[in-house]
């Protein structure tokens, strides 16, 4: 088992993550711990929940607790006013309270479904984090963003609410697809670029075993690098809860990223649309903030031999321009990108012209 803390300011906002195969387990222990009451729904999406919600449930009903299932359809399309409301529903239905809490059982969708309605419901319930997904576990279900989609972008309703605690137990990527694990790997790649040259080292080396192992069977290098990478999102975190400076880097590739989902209907996964757009950074910061042209293509051959992708897909580019907009961090007509001075260096670079990117696109793209 591996601790890791998250130090937030003000009292009792602190938590820990741990990273504890089988810690499915003990989870009942660990709520103990954490939550004041007894009372705890689970938020799952329906795969998940068929795969792990009873073995949960009996655990946790053991354990003494009052536990409840509340399930939502697979997708990005569960991110949204009608799910969130449901699910308020639903919880004042079965007399869900302020001393009751929420558990998020899932990927990335789930987590942020899940704690923006606890952020929500009766001004904030206590939510803990159980990510399903390897997405999830090293990015999605740390530092207490929560959001839903509306019809103009991805995340742009939404709110900061810190999990109670984050419970990564490795033993669920045993049942994650293929093209899953990819779509972490993507987010893994993500923090290593900006902060860990070291870990983009170990990646290099380890490619071929990461993408052959179905069963953990390499599952001490599989740890490390969730290990690594949790650590990092903890300590960013830790350092800047609200995203000033320090916690934008963490969006290196997305920018585009978010677009490139938007524009392909969230059709293409969202590890996906991040490798894109992080292929589309290594470039633009060879232009703009000295990265090195051998060293962008170096980070571009590692995401290929991960097997992510770094050409964008055919996509409309009006569809593509529209939802880079409406992009959180647009200022005017320019783009605030996360650029690379070297690997495992990022800066934050507020005047990225629009152009610029859709030049990238054009020559970049399956159009």
């Amino acid at each position: 088992m591996k601790v890791i803390p998250v130090h937030l300011p003000g009292r009792d906002r602190s938590y820990e993550i741990i990273l504890d195969p089988g810690g499915r387990q003990r989870l009942g222990e660990y709520l103990a711990r954490v939550l004041p009451g007894r009372r705890l729904w689970l938020v799952s999406d329906t795969l998940v929940a068929r795969l792990y919600s009873q073995e949960i449930l009996d655990h946790l009903r053991d354990q003494g607790m009052q536990a409840q299932l509340l399930t939502v359809a697979r997708g990005e399309g569960s991110k949204s006013w009608p799910v969130a409301a449901r699910l308020i529903q639903q919880l004042l239905a079965q007399g869900a309270d302020r001393g009751s809490a929420l558990a998020a059982l899932g990927g990335g969708v789930v987590g942020d479904l899940a704690g923006f309605v606890a952020a929500l419901f009766m001004r904030g319930l206590p939510v803990v984090q159980v990510p399903t997904t390897l997405l999830a576990m090293v990015d999605a279900s740390i530092g207490g963003k929560t959001a839903i989609n509306i019809p103009a972008g991805k995340n742009l309703v939404g709110a900061f609410h810190q999990p109670s605690l984050v419970l990564i137990d490795p033993e669920f990527l045993l049942t994650l697809p293929t093209r899953e694990r990819l779509n972490g790997l993507a987010e893994v790649v993500k923090t290593a670029f900006i902060r860990d040259a070291g870990l983009l080292e170990l990646l290099a080396g380890a490619a071929g075993r990461l993408l052959r192992d179905r069963h953990l069977s390499h599952r001490e290098l599989l740890l490390e690098i969730i290990g690594r990478a949790a650590a990092i999102k903890a300590a960013v975190v830790s350092a800047d809860e609200r995203e000033g400076d320090l916690r934008r880097l963490l969006n290196f590739g997305h920018t585009l990223g978010h677009a490139l989902e938007k524009a392909a209907h969230f059709r293409l996964k969202h590890g996906e649309a991040v490798s894109v757009g992080m292929a589309a950074a290594l470039d633009l910061s060879v232009a703009l903030s000295g990265l090195p042209a051998a060293a962008a293509q170096e980070g571009k051959d590692l995401l290929k031999s991960l097997g992510l992708p770094t050409q964008a897909p055919a996509l409309p580019p009006g569809e593509i321009l529209q939802a880079l907009q409406v992009d959180k961090k647009k200022q005017d007509r320019r783009l605030v990108f996360v650029l690379l001075q070297q690997l495992g260096k990022a800066v934050v670079h507020p005047e990225v012209p629009m152009e610029m990117v859709l030049d990238w696109l054009r020559k970049n793209s399956g159009r």
